[in-house]
């Protein structure tokens, strides 16, 4: 096994784009359809295959690119605060309202404003964990034949680079903090990375057993790890090379 950085080995094999057109938001929805729609049956199949909510007009999208196959395998959403109706409430509140620990009206929940929601992450059949899972394995993937063994140790990452990658999005938009409702597995994993999520409500049946985590700036930059931060820097690298100069 090479000893390349967990940073260089996602340099190597993905690229992190931001879906800011017309054309990469429609990949974006073809994606999310194959996922969420078709595989999964998360979503009722839509006769366009575009997948797409109300909440994707105040969102900014992410797509990660494989290099070797040359094609967009996985994607993810942030859900911003929606700056003419502040009040409005982000995905998860609909989803957890009952049992949530989190109160936007009271002096600790400040405003919406500064806050984002990841929500929307999918990756493509191929690289989740187990060929034909009933759930999105939100944890990287099964690996395609072509791919070889040297690879195979690489892809985890595949979440874990969705994730820091909208994050890192969130950060430069100056969000204090973003929310995820997610596998309590998942946050735990992404707890080795020092990637601290803090549940703030119980766990529901919500397309498999999930609960409300959120993270601040703070928390995120005072725990993250070496090999976390040198990812966090390479995709924000990358992420430059798209900013309008």
């Amino acid at each position: 096994m090479t000893n390349a950085s967990l940073a260089s080995d996602f340099a190597t094999y993905f690229r992190v784009i931001p879906a800011d057109t017309a054309d990469l938001i429609e990949k974006v929805y073809q994606l999310r359809h194959k996922v969420y729609c078709e595989e999964l049956g998360f979503e009722p199949e839509r006769e366009d295959h575009l997948e797409s909510d109300e909440y994707d007009k105040r969102s900014i999208h992410c797509l990660l690119f494989h290099k070797p196959s040359q094609a967009y395998i996985g994607c993810v959403r942030l859900v911003l605060a929606d700056p003419q109706n502040p009040d409005a409430p982000f995905p998860f509140e609909h989803a957890c309202w009952e049992t949530l620990e989190w109160d936007f009206d009271s002096p600790t929940g400040a405003t919406r404003l500064k806050y984002g929601e990841i929500s929307r992450l999918a990756i493509a059949a191929n690289f989740r964990r187990r060929r034909g899972e009933a759930q999105v394995s939100e944890r990287g993937g099964d690996i395609p034949e072509v791919i070889g063994a040297e690879e195979r140790r690489h892809f985890h990452s595949i979440a874990l680079g969705l994730y820091v990658a909208i994050t890192a999005m969130g950060l430069n938009h100056g969000l204090e903090g973003v929310f995820a409702m997610m596998e309590p597995r998942l946050a735990r994993q992404l707890r080795r990375f020092g990637i601290l999520f803090r549940q703030i409500g119980a766990a529901i049946e919500y397309r498999g057993i999930r609960a409300p985590f959120f993270i601040s700036r703070d928390d995120l930059f005072g725990n993250f790890k070496h090999e976390c931060r040198e990812l966090l820097a390479n995709i924000q690298n990358q992420l430059n090379h798209f900013a309008p100069s």
